[in-house]
C-alpha cells in the first residue's frame, strides 16, 4: 500500500512538473511567434517606407538635377548613367538595364541624346514604366554639324543640349515636375511648389548670365564641342567649336585648322576643354594660338569628385560663367 501510494504520488507530481513545462514552452512559443511576427510586420513596414517614394532613373546628370530637386524627400531618384561617364551613344549594359525593374518613372533628354530610348520603349520589358521627354514641347534647333552622331542623325539631327539655356531649362523642369504629378498624383501640389522653387534659382542664373556677360570686349569663344547653340543664341555670343555635336570623335585636319584661323582672327586667349574628355586637343591648339586652356562643361555628366562634394547643375553653371567671363574679356 505505501509503495502504491509512493507510486501514485510520484506520477501525479511528475504529471504537474511535465503539465507546468509543456505550459512554459507554449508561452515561450507564443512569445517567439510574437516577436517574430512583430519582426515581420516591422520589416514590412520598413519596405513599404522606402517603396513609398516614387523611384525615378534620370537618363544623365542636368535631368537628374532636375528631378531630383522636383522630387524632393518624396522621390528616389537616380542617375541611369554612371558617374564620370560621357552620355553621347553611351549604351547601357544588361545589369544596368535589369537594375532598372520597379523603376517607376524614366526621365529622358530626347533628340537623338540617348541612344538606347526607343528600343527600351518599344522592347516591351517595362510595362509598369512611365517615360517622360523632358524637351517636350520645346522648339529645337538644327544640329550644325550632325554627321558625327549617327543617332541624333537618324532623329532628324536636331540639337540635344537644352539643358545649358537655364530658360529652356524651366521648360524642362515643368515637363518633369508633370510627370511626377501624372505617376504620383497624391504628392502632385509638393512637386508643383518644388517645381517653382527650383525654376526661381534658374531665373536668378539667367539674370546673372545676362549681368556677367553684359559689358565684354570680346563675342567669341571657343568650346570644345557643339553643346551651346542655345546658350549662345539666348545671351548674343558666337561659339566656334572644335568637335561636332558629340565630343569623342575624330576631327579633320582642315576643321582644326579653321577653328585655329578663327582663333586668331578673333584674338581668342582661351580655348575651352571640357571635364569629361581627353584634353589633349584643347592643349594643342591653345598652344597654337598662344591661348590658355580653361574648362567649360557642357554639364552632360560630372567626375567622381565632384558627386562627393555635392557639385549641383547651379554650381556647374556658376563656374563657366566665371570663365566665360574671362575668355570674354568682360568687366
Amino acid at each position: 500500500m505505501l509503495n502504491m501510494k509512493s507510486g501514485k504520488r510520484a506520477a501525479i507530481i511528475g504529471g504537474i512538473i511535465t503539465s507546468a513545462i509543456i505550459t512554459v514552452f507554449a508561452v515561450s512559443m507564443n512569445a517567439n511567434i510574437f516577436d517574430q511576427s512583430k519582426t515581420q510586420q516591422n520589416s514590412v513596414q520598413n519596405i513599404s517606407n522606402t517603396t513609398s517614394k516614387l523611384k525615378v532613373a534620370a537618363s544623365f546628370f542636368p535631368l537628374y538635377e532636375f528631378a531630383k530637386n522636383v522630387g524632393g524627400d518624396k522621390a528616389e531618384v537616380y542617375s541611369f548613367l554612371p558617374i564620370g561617364n560621357e552620355p553621347h551613344s553611351w549604351e547601357p549594359s544588361i545589369q544596368q538595364i535589369e537594375e532598372l525593374k520597379g523603376t517607376q518613372l524614366f526621365i529622358y533628354n530626347g533628340a537623338g541624346m540617348e541612344a538606347y530610348i526607343s528600343k527600351f520603349m518599344s522592347s516591351g520589358e517595362f510595362p509598369n514604366m512611365t517615360f517622360a521627354k523632358a524637351t517636350e514641347g520645346i522648339t529645337l534647333l538644327k544640329a550644325d554639324s550632325a554627321e558625327d552622331d549617327k543617332e541624333i542623325l537618324a532623329q532628324g539631327g536636331m540639337d540635344p543640349h537644352v539643358w545649358n539655356d537655364p530658360v529652356l531649362a524651366e521648360q524642362e523642369i515643368t515637363n518633369i515636375k508633370n510627370a511626377m504629378k501624372k505617376v504620383d498624383p497624391t504628392n502632385a501640389q509638393y512637386y508643383e511648389s518644388n517645381a517653382n522653387a527650383y525654376i526661381a534659382k534658374l531665373v536668378v542664373l539667367d539674370n546673372s548670365i545676362k549681368s556677367g556677360l553684359s559689358n565684354c570686349k570680346k563675342n567669341t569663344f571657343v568650346s570644345f564641342h557643339n553643346a551651346f547653340n542655345y546658350f549662345s543664341s539666348r545671351y548674343g555670343v558666337h561659339d566656334v567649336w572644335i568637335t561636332g555635336i558629340a565630343p569623342e570623335v575624330d576631327v579633320p585636319p582642315q576643321d582644326i585648322q579653321k577653328v585655329i584661323q578663327i582663333a586668331k582672327d578673333k584674338d581668342v586667349k582661351v580655348i575651352f576643354s571640357e571635364d569629361l574628355v581627353d584634353p589633349r586637343l584643347a592643349n594643342t591648339l591653345a598652344n597654337e594660338v598662344g591661348a590658355q586652356v580653361l574648362v567649360l562643361s557642357p554639364l552632360e555628366g560630372i567626375n567622381q569628385t565632384e558627386q562627393q562634394e555635392g557639385i549641383t547643375y547651379l554650381d556647374k553653371w556658376n563656374q563657366n560663367l566665371h570663365n566665360l567671363r574671362t575668355a570674354l574679356e568682360c568687366q
